[in-house]
């Protein structure tokens, strides 16, 4: 039984026959419900299948970091769509041998002003970083670095901070949990307003290989 929210006129929620009501970001919407078809998978559509399945398994315990990093881009969709949609491209390979291309992935998206000669140094299991803090516009001293590390022999397992050193400080030190031998990490940084309504566009840092 669907529910109508504003009258005859207005949107409804729930279902009706073959349709479904629903609202997003104060929006009304419907849509069919769909129907199971009764033919095999194509060998595209199984493609198309493991591809989403290989990038949501990487996604989806970034999750929380990406609800803040891209909390900017909820104007019109949600973080996690934010982050699908500009990391859309970071999955190669032929099915079903799929890999990350970890040069393309991006953490955050927005009109901050970037930092100036953002640079990093790796000396045993500590990254060091350095920067010249650009504080122009709407850029402050107060603004965060946030940093991710992935690792790609296992790509559910990373490490991340949302509060890593104020840009105002030019410099942070970032310790690393894990360093055994054969490891490769893929570095990102990024910088957050203080109320994490504004981002900048996020820097690749490269790959260290221990």
């Amino acid at each position: 039984m669907a529910r109508l929210k504003d009258g005859a006129l207005g949107g409804f929620s729930g279902k009706v026959g073959s349709v479904i009501g629903y609202s997003y970001r104060n929006k009304d919407y419907i849509r069919s419900i769909p129907v199971p078809s009764k033919k095999p998978p194509t060998l595209k559509q199984l493609a198309s299948r493991a591809r989403f399945k290989f990038f949501n398994e990487w996604r989806n315990p970034l999750s929380g970091f990406f609800n803040v990093t891209f909390k900017n881009q909820t104007n019109t969709h949600s973080a996690q769509n934010a982050a699908h949609q500009l990391n859309k491209d970071i999955i190669t390979g032929e099915y079903p041998d799929f890999i990350i291309d970890y040069t393309k992935v991006i953490i955050s998206k927005g009109s901050l002003p970037p930092v100036l000669d953002l640079q990093m140094q790796h000396e045993n299991d500590m990254l060091y970083f350095t920067w010249q803090p650009n504080l122009i516009n709407t850029a402050m001293g107060t603004d965060l670095l946030a940093i991710l590390v992935c690792y790609t022999n296992d790509i559910n397992h990373f490490q991340a901070s949302l509060n890593a050193a104020e840009r105002g400080s030019s410099n942070c030190a970032f310790k690393l949990d894990y360093t055994a031998p054969g490891e490769k990490i893929e570095i990102y940084a990024t910088f957050l307003s203080n109320n994490r309504e504004r981002a900048s566009d996020s820097h690749y840092m490269g790959s260290i290989e221990f």
